[in-house]
């Protein structure tokens, strides 16, 4: 078989290193917001905006690659075994319905393998661009902090060279965070661009898939995976509206909430300091999370974090086992397709 997927284990220390970054950038960014108000806040919220693991990503994207592997190698399997009846063992009509019934079936995996390669490709293009964003976030959190340090120690020494010190300190800060929130920012928006262009790429790509599918004969029923795939949408907008609640820098960017209720989002944008602070205790707490699962990996979950919840993470939708797992068993894939680990997650 010419195709090979990556090992998805290559990642694991990559996974491990920004499990680290991210979270420490935002905490690093919490002082400098208050010392060098300004554009310091608009950095931290863009450093809370993308508080994420590409090598997770990276590595999800290399799983689904591997996925695509195991259909294209049951494909050529089953090409193989079919080449072995030639005319003169088999012919009649039964031949020929298990020529065009098997030609399908080895259709229908091409398909699926070539979706699952879009869907790894996109994670791993994504995963790319964030991998560079998130040591850019913690490089430039590092240095204001430190420039931050440097300020609040010579303010409070009381001599008038001290004095001068620190106000070309907060000089100095200031374009640093200038100069670096425009770099983020484009950085940002080109991530933003791109994942916009690919998810719709892959909607798409599912469409096509689902006709490809049904004119095979593999005619897929929405009615079959709604269910936890709303689940899992409906859980995932609740957080990402609460992520967007809670992040600071809410002056420059009012969002929805400023459409729906001005008084509130600037009763909000009111309490930047608050929301900045959150921002900090996130990143500890991420950081704090990862530390304890990279020195203790077979460490069980506790009982909140074993229902799915996770306040600090901003996720109070606790699994609902009973209907996920009845909803999910229509999609579970074969166990030839899935690791040990996948199994586990399915149990």
């Amino acid at each position: 078989m010419a195709y090979k997927a990556p090992d998805p284990e290559q990642f694991a220390e990559m996974e491990q290193a920004y499990s680290i970054m991210a979270p420490t950038a935002a905490m690093l960014i919490t002082m400098p917001t208050f010392v060098f108000p300004g554009e310091t806040t608009a950095l931290s919220r863009i450093i809370f905006m993308n508080q994420c693991n590409p090598g997770s990503i990276m590595k999800a994207g290399v799983h689904w690659l591997v996925l695509a592997e195991k259909y294209l190698e049951a494909a050529d399997k089953l090409k193989e075994k079919r080449d072995e009846f030639n005319d003169e063992d088999w012919e009649g009509d039964d031949r020929d319905a298990f020529d065009d019934k098997s030609e399908k079936v080895h259709s229908q995996l091409t398909i699926i393998a070539a979706f699952a390669m879009h869907v790894g490709i996109t994670l791993f293009t994504i995963g790319t661009m964030l991998a560079v964003m998130v040591p850019l976030m913690l490089a430039v959190a590092t240095s204001l902090q430190a420039f931050a340090v440097l300020y609040l120690i010579n303010r409070a020494i009381p001599f008038p060279p001290a004095q001068v010190v620190a106000n070309n300190i907060m000089v100095a800060a200031q374009q640093v965070a200038g100069r670096s929130k425009d770099a983020l920012t484009a950085l940002d928006t080109a991530i933003e661009k791109v994942g916009h262009a690919l998810a719709a790429f892959i909607n798409g790509n599912m469409a096509y898939t689902w006709v490809a599918l049904a004119a095979k004969g593999n005619v897929v029923n929405p009615g079959d995976t709604i269910g936890a795939s709303m689940f899992s949408l409906m859980q995932g907008l609740a957080q990402m509206t609460l992520r967007n609640l809670m992040a600071p820098g809410r002056a420059g960017n009012p969002g929805l909430l400023d459409k729906i209720s001005p008084k509130a989002n600037n009763w909000m944008a009111g309490k930047e300091g608050w929301f900045a602070g959150f921002s900090g205790a996130q990143g500890a707490y991420n950081l704090g999370n990862s530390a304890d699962g990279i020195a203790n990996p077979d460490k069980e979950d506790n009982a909140m974090a074993e229902s799915g919840v996770d306040v600090m993470g901003l996720d109070f939708v606790p699994n609902n086992h009973g209907f996920e797992d009845s909803a999910m068993e229509s999609e579970k894939p074969p166990d030839i397709f899935m690791g040990e680990d996948q199994k586990q997650d399915y149990e």
